[in-house]
């Protein structure tokens, strides 16, 4: 925009708000993947405990992931101290029992920690 001397306008604070500031904060609450630490498997080694590895913008750890599923290629490899992927679904997952039968959503949850897989042991 060339400088006239004038006050922008409403607009061009519309059109920044569009292209910088929502996606950045979109992109910033939107739970994708992580690496992490496995810090404790249940007795079937069904599910985990992971520690994630990144930091938070302050340097504190990031809360633990708690009742991670394990993927079942996954279970036979995965040790406590592993250092793994898990990846955040896009839709609840707490009504899905291991199965292939379809499931009710229970949440209209979208990519939460609390819906959580481990894919690959590092």
């Amino acid at each position: 925009m060339a400088d006239t001397g004038q006050r922008p306008k409403m607009r061009d604070n519309d059109v920044a708000f569009f292209l910088k500031v929502l996606p950045d904060t979109i992109k910033a609450t939107l739970n994708v993947a992580q690496l992490g630490k496995v810090t404790r498997l249940y007795d079937d080694k069904k599910k985990a405990e992971v520690q994630p590895l990144a930091l938070t913008s302050e340097g504190t750890k990031r809360a633990q992931l708690i009742g991670v599923h394990v993927g079942k290629t996954k279970r036979d490899f995965i040790e406590i101290g592993d250092v793994v992927v898990v990846l955040f679904m896009d839709r609840s997952i707490a009504n899905f029992d291991g199965s292939n039968n379809s499931f009710k959503l229970s949440a209209k949850r979208l990519h939460d920690l609390n819906d959580s897989f481990i894919v690959e042991v590092y």
